[in-house]
């Protein structure tokens, strides 16, 4: 190691391509060698790779944080289609609903004129709720309680 160089300072000789050759170790031991060689600090050598490595790392952590943002909003896509199927179906059973409650009713105001012996009553009765029926049956899909 040359004089001019401190004892604790580690000196390595690397190729062009940065790594060890036979040349550039023979270099570095020969004084005056005739093989030109670069004196490369090895801390300085590995905190270039050190931080090499991490902008790599960081560029996988990016990509894979572009992926599982991509996935997200691809559950949440698939999230809001399936809470508007629920939303359907929910409607359907309601107007489903409205519709049995008036069919019992129906049902019961018939049996009650049939009670009576009243059968004016019986067709008067079954007839209105005929037509309330026909008009739940004909509204539009959402408007249960209407």
């Amino acid at each position: 190691m040359p004089e001019s160089v401190p004892p604790d300072f580690s000196m390595h000789t690397l190729s062009s391509n940065g790594r060890r050759s036979a040349a550039g170790i023979a270099a570095s031991s020969a004084v005056g060698g005739t093989v030109p060689a670069e004196v490369v600090d090895l801390r300085r050598y590995r905190l270039a790779r050190l931080i090499r490595d991490a902008g790599r790392q960081q560029g996988e952590l990016a990509r894979l944080m572009r992926d599982s943002a991509q996935e997200r909003t691809q559950l949440a896509e698939a999230l809001q289609g399936a809470q508007r199927h629920l939303a359907s179906i929910a409607d359907n059973y309601k107007v489903l609903l409205v519709r049995l409650k008036r069919e019992k009713d129906f049902r019961d105001a018939c049996q009650e004129a049939a009670d009576l012996d009243d059968l004016d009553e019986m067709i008067r009765r079954r007839d209105a709720l005929a037509l309330e029926l026909e008009a739940i049956r004909r509204a539009p899909r959402g408007a249960a309680g209407a």
